[in-house]
C-alpha cells in the first residue's frame, strides 16, 4: 500500500506536436497507412504529444501486433484531427520501438505508425518532438471578458443569455465567486460541443446508506437531502497526472454531479485520466506508459456510457472549472427546465464549452450533489461489466465545492453542509482511494492502490 503523502509531480508546460506526412500507402479499399513518425523521447519523463491524424476519428494506440483492450489506449481526435497523449519510457533504448495509432472515421481506417526511441540525446533522423503553438483566445467564437462591475451588476438572466457560467453567491460562496470572477473577467474561446460516445466506459449510480461510506467505485463527498434539494453543483480542480501498473490499462475519473445515490438518474461531468503500460521484452526489456486526459459528460439513464468532448483540450496540470445544473438554454437554473446543462472550462487554456442534454422522460429527483474520484466501470462486448483498476493519481484537490439549494431555498451551500457523506473507495478490504476535508470548500483525495 502506498503512503498517503503525495509526491512532488513534475509537469511539462509545453505540449508537443507531430504532423503526419500527407502521403499514405494504401493497404486495402478501406485502410491507409501513413509514413512512420520517428521520435526520440526522454526516459523516465512524461512527454506530452499532440499528433495530427484524421478529423473526428476514434483512434487506438498500441504496440505493433498487439491491440487488445488491456494493452492499448483509446484516443479521440478533435475537429482538426489532433489526438493528445503522454508517453513515459521506463529505461533508455538505442533502438526505436514500434507502435501504431489506428484511426477510424466514416468507416475508413487510417494507420499512423509511431516509432519511439527512448534517449536523452535526439538524432537528426529521430528528433525530439517539436513544440505546438497554443491557439490564441482571440481566435474563433470568443466569450468576451467582463469588467468586475459588469460581472456583479448583470442579472442572472443576462448572464445566462450571453453564455457565462452560473454566478455563485458572493456572500454564501465567496471562494466559488472568486473563481467564477476569474473565469468571466478574461476572454475564453468556445470550442465544439460535439460529443462522442465512449461505449467501453460507464459512470454508474450507487446505492449507499447513512454515515461514512465504503464504496466499490467512488470516493469523495456527497450532500444528501429530500427530493428537489439541489439543482446545481460546481467545482474546480487541476487535472492530476497519472501513472499505471506494468502491462495493464488503468482508469480514473474526477467529476461533479447531481443524484446517483438511491436514484436511477445521474447528471455529471468531469475529466478522465487513463494510463496504458505496454511492456516490450525484445530486444531488451522496456515499458512505455501512455496516458490520456479528456473531458466528458454523462446523463443516466438515457446515456448508458460516457460522452467524450474531443474539442476541449485537456492536459495534466490544467486548471478545470465545471458547473452542472438543470435548466433551459439562456435561462436561470430551474429543476423544471428541459435539459441537463454542463459547462466545462479549461482555465489554463481559456477554452470552454457548454453541453445541453435533454431530460426527456427522466425524472431528476435532485436528492444529492457529489464531488467524486471514481474508478469507472468497464463495459464488454458480451454484455458484462466490471470496475476498472484505479489509475495512480497520487493526490488531487477539488476546490469551490458548492451546490445550490433548489426552489428558492437557502442559496449556495458547501460540500460539508448538513447530511453530508464522506466516501472511501474499497475493493473488498483493500483501500483504493480516500478523501479528507481541507476547508469548507475544498477537499483532497489520496490514491492508495490499483485494485
Amino acid at each position: 500500500m502506498r503512503k498517503m503523502t503525495p509526491r512532488i509531480l513534475m509537469a511539462l508546460i509545453a505540449t508537443l506536436v507531430i504532423s503526419a506526412p500527407e502521403g499514405f500507402a494504401r493497404n486495402s479499399e478501406s485502410t491507409q497507412t501513413a509514413e512512420p513518425i520517428r521520435l526520440t523521447v526522454a526516459p523516465n519523463v512524461s512527454t506530452p504529444i499532440a499528433m495530427k491524424t484524421v478529423p473526428q476519428a476514434t483512434c487506438v494506440l498500441h504496440a505493433v501486433g498487439t491491440a487488445d483492450v488491456e494493452h492499448s489506449l483509446k484516443l479521440f481526435a478533435n475537429d482538426e484531427g489532433m489526438v493528445r497523449f503522454h508517453v513515459r519510457p521506463s529505461a533508455q533504448s538505442d533502438q526505436a520501438v514500434r507502435f501504431d495509432v489506428d484511426c477510424t472515421a466514416e468507416g475508413k481506417v487510417s494507420v499512423f505508425p509511431l516509432h519511439l526511441r527512448s534517449s536523452s540525446s535526439p538524432t537528426a533522423d529521430i528528433p525530439a518532438p517539436g513544440f505546438e503553438a497554443e491557439k490564441s483566445p482571440t481566435q474563433g467564437l470568443i466569450r468576451p471578458a467582463l469588467t468586475e462591475d459588469e460581472a456583479s451588476q448583470l442579472t442572472i438572466e443576462q448572464l445566462a443569455e450571453r453564455g457565462y457560467p452560473v454566478r455563485p453567491d458572493p456572500d454564501k460562496a465567496p471562494d466559488a465567486f472568486k473563481t467564477w470572477l476569474k473565469a468571466v473577467t478574461k476572454p475564453s474561446r468556445f470550442v465544439s460541443p460535439r460529443l462522442v460516445p465512449h461505449p467501453d466506459i460507464r459512470h454508474t449510480v450507487r446505492q449507499v446508506t447513512n454515515g461514512f461510506e465504503n464504496l466499490n467505485t467512488w470516493s469523495g463527498f456527497e450532500l444528501r437531502g429530500a427530493a428537489n434539494s439541489y439543482d446545481f453543483v460546481m467545482g474546480e480542480w487541476r487535472v492530476p497526472p497519472v501513472s499505471g501498473e506494468l502491462d495493464q490499462t488503468v482508469y480514473s475519473a474526477f467529476w461533479i454531479g447531481l443524484d446517483g445515490d438511491r436514484t436511477s438518474d445521474l447528471v455529471q461531468a468531469g475529466t478522465e485520466q487513463n494510463n496504458t503500460s505496454i511492456y516490450v521484452p525484445f530486444p531488451y526489456p522496456i515499458s512505455f506508459d501512455f496516458s490520456t486526459y479528456f473531458a466528458w459528460t454523462e446523463f443516466l439513464p438515457q446515456q448508458q456510457s460516457e460522452q467524450v468532448i474531443p474539442g476541449l483540450t485537456v492536459n495534466a496540470g490544467d486548471l478545470m472549472f465545471c458547473e452542472v445544473w438543470i435548466g433551459n438554454p439562456g435561462s436561470p437554473v430551474s429543476l423544471s427546465g428541459a435539459d441537463g446543462i454542463f459547462l466545462v472550462e479549461n482555465l489554463s487554456r481559456s477554452e470552454y464549452t457548454t453541453i445541453y442534454t435533454p431530460k426527456g422522460g427522466t425524472y431528476v429527483g435532485a436528492y444529492e450533489a457529489e464531488w467524486i474520484m471514481e474508478r469507472p466501470t468497464l463495459l464488454y462486448s458480451n454484455g458484462t461489466q466490471s470496475p476498472s483498476d484505479l489509475a495512480d493519481y497520487d493526490a488531487a484537490t477539488m476546490t469551490e465545492a458548492y451546490a445550490h439549494v433548489a426552489n428558492g431555498g437557502f442559496g449556495f451551500v458547501s460540500y460539508d453542509g448538513a447530511n453530508y457523506e464522506q466516501i472511501a473507495m474499497y475493493n473488498g478490504n483493500d483501500l483504493l482511494s480516500f478523501v479528507f476535508p481541507v476547508n469548507s470548500s475544498a477537499m483532497v483525495f489520496y490514491w492508495q492502490n490499483f485494485h
